[in-house]
């Protein structure tokens, strides 16, 4: 009866170990989609940015020019 009884826990506590790891390999893998999506959008917003540095550098580029043109005239 006791070696029935111990096998019926161990077996009740391997149930609940088995279900917590599921879970827990769910919750990883999200992470870990949450982790790439985060890591592509934050690509993406540095390339924006140098775009927009680029794009920022060429309007003074062509500014100076225009007060260049309009100071020698």
């Amino acid at each position: 009866m006791i070696v029935i009884g111990i096998g019926a826990m161990v077996s009740v506590v391997a149930f609940y170990l088995k279900k917590e790891s599921a879970k827990i390999e769910k919750i990883s893998s999200k992470l870990r989609r949450m982790e790439v999506d985060l890591a592509k959008n934050s690509a993406r917003d540095c390339e924006r940015w140098e775009q927009t540095q680029k794009l920022l550098e060429d309007r003074r580029q062509d500014i100076i020019k225009l007060y260049e043109n309009i100071n020698k005239k």
